[in-house]
């Protein structure tokens, strides 16, 4: 969801200015960080990238951005990087070769370079449709894919993971486009973080809006197309080929302090937090469709 539709729902709740919004959720993200752990690679990852202003081609408002994008990033990427680095440890082995589809800045992959055990990673690229988001992940040091997730070629790289944050919620068609890495790519695992939902719904904050507020141009890295709950993406994966091994799911507030209270208010104007599925290839549901 964008902030500006965020601080319009948030308004329901007494928010009557951006800032009250933003130093209130802010304060719920950092209490969130410290109670799942996250806080030391928190302080990690903002070494490794100091600067966050580019991870996506729109940019940010630099006074919104340190008060309240910062540390959401700092978060879910902190949260997305644990992920990653259990996926590599849990898959074993040496010189894994890596791909990010959905890219926006080749930040997760730096992260991994430089947090992920000496050894462990082979091969690593960034796939996007946006040619700014291509030459961001090239500057970062890794080879690049222009193209869409749903039409991938990976040329002469064999992925032994693909990664992809943020990115299925954004497709026009999530189940081709597993189904082309399980089938077609036999990519062995796919690790997906996804918004969490407690139930599913097609479209997202921008789909819901009048015709009249919608923006005139809306494109792939803005709109949500399908926002399901986790048992949903499971079972959209199962059918697609791939079945889950590990799951995890990031909240935006903290469940142990007065900061609690504001659950209402991310799950009204944003999302609750993230969900991570950690998918292990298994054509035994997919290959009983005869109509790919």
């Amino acid at each position: 969801m964008n902030l500006d539709t965020a601080i319009r729902s948030a308004r329901a709740f007494g928010f009557d200015t951006r800032r009250a919004y933003q130093n209130l959720m802010g304060r719920s993200l950092a209490s969130a960080i410290r109670e799942q752990g996250l806080t030391e690679l928190c302080v990690a990852t903002r070494q490794i990238i100091p600067d966050l202003q580019n991870q996506y081609s729109g940019g940010f408002d630099p006074v919104e951005f340190e008060r309240y994008w910062e540390i959401k990033l700092r978060g879910l990427h902190a949260w997305q990087t644990r992920c990653a680095l259990d996926a590599v440890s849990t898959i074993g082995g040496g010189g894994l070769n890596i791909v990010d589809i959905g890219d926006s800045s080749g930040h997760h992959l730096t992260y991994l370079r430089e947090t992920a055990p000496v050894g462990a990673l082979g091969r690593m690229a960034g796939l996007n449709l946006d040619p700014a988001a291509v030459e961001r992940i090239r500057a970062c040091g890794f080879e690049a894919i222009l193209g869409r997730a749903e039409n991938l070629s990976f040329g002469d790289i064999h992925p032994d993971l693909v990664i992809s944050f943020q990115t299925l919620e954004h497709l026009t068609d999530p189940v081709r486009f597993l189904h082309n890495l399980a089938a077609v790519n036999a990519v062995e695992h796919v690790l997906i973080t996804v918004p969490y939902r407690r139930d599913s719904r097609f479209g997202g904050s921008h789909l819901r809006l009048p015709l009249a507020n919608m923006p005139a141009r809306m494109t792939a890295e803005e709109v949500h197309v399908f926002e399901f709950s986790p048992a949903d993406w499971q079972l959209l994966a199962q059918f697609a080929g791939y079945r889950t091994i590990k799951s995890d799911i990031y909240f935006q507030y903290p469940r142990r302090s007065i900061l609690r209270g504001t659950a209402p208010l991310w799950r009204r104007s944003d999302f609750e937090g993230f969900v991570s599925l950690l998918l292990l290839r298994d054509l035994s549901v997919t290959s009983r469709y005869g109509d790919w």
